[in-house]
């Protein structure tokens, strides 16, 4: 009987590698690639642009469109918007090949805060007859936004971010948890990446070890702080990179609790 479990179960396992090592081939067949990964209009700027790249074996289609991008009450909400538009909507790009992209600006006035918008470019289905296998429909979200007078590219910049628009609390939560809550005061958008809790022993703590979120231009929003009620309790301070800055920067102080 023991026996029978023990082939029974090296059954399952096999199967369910054999399933593991597909996904990769089968997710490889989804070769859509865009080439950047941040879009920002100048204030007098008409028009922007991107490249698809078809990496797979087969045709693909894609449709790109833009949306309105806003945080309402710590969540991200998209919306149509007729500020932006894509141009062409739908493509078809055959293996190996490329298509440009533009995103067009119908309204042009300056903003007076930057405007934060997604560009969604979605991998459709094949056409009835010509898929094989599973498909995995590929989607990219690329941020954009419209800076405002004065505003300054933040992408790919080496400086230190300013930091006095930023309201940045520690707010308890149920039990020993607590969430990291930031409101963004500025006339542009903070992106804030790699985490890390210092604790006053100097001992580094990694929370996040990619990007954490944004916070747009007024709005606020919300982290879990993942970290353990002992660590919680011995007091230290949050750093963080904000935006492409080289370096990352303290940007709360967490206080010593009984």
């Amino acid at each position: 009987m023991l026996k029978a479990l023990c082939w029974r179960g090296m059954r399952q396992l096999r199967a369910l590698a054999a399933v593991l090592l597909a996904l990769p081939l089968l997710a490889s067949a989804a070769g859509l690639q865009v080439s950047n990964v941040l879009l920002e209009f100048q204030p007098s700027e008409a028009a922007q642009g991107l490249w698809l790249t078809n990496s797979g074996s087969a045709p693909l289609r894609a449709q790109a469109r833009v949306q309105q991008w806003t945080q309402v009450e710590g969540s991200e909400q998209l919306q149509a918007t007729r500020v932006l538009v894509a141009s062409p909507p739908m493509v078809e790009i055959a293996p190996g090949q490329q298509q440009f992209i533009r995103v067009v600006r119908l309204q042009p006035q300056t903003p007076e805060q930057e405007q934060a918008f997604r560009l969604l470019i979605d991998e459709l289905p094949a056409e009835q007859g010509s898929a094989s296998g599973v498909q995995f429909l590929v989607r990219h979200a690329v941020p954009l936004f419209v800076l405002p007078q004065d505003g300054k590219p933040l992408g790919g910049r080496r400086g230190i971010t300013d930091t006095s628009s930023l309201k940045v609390e520690i707010v308890p939560d149920q039990g020993s948890s607590a969430q990291l809550q930031i409101r963004n005061q500025g006339l542009q958008r903070v992106r804030l990446s790699e985490l890390v809790f210092v604790d006053a022993k100097n001992h580094s703590i990694l929370l996040t070890p990619g990007l954490l979120g944004y916070v747009l231009t007024g709005a606020q929003m919300r982290w879990p702080l993942k970290l353990a009620a002992e660590q919680w309790r011995m007091g230290g301070k949050l750093m963080a990179r904000l935006n492409d800055d080289p370096e990352p920067q303290s940007i709360a102080t967490i206080p010593v609790t009984p």
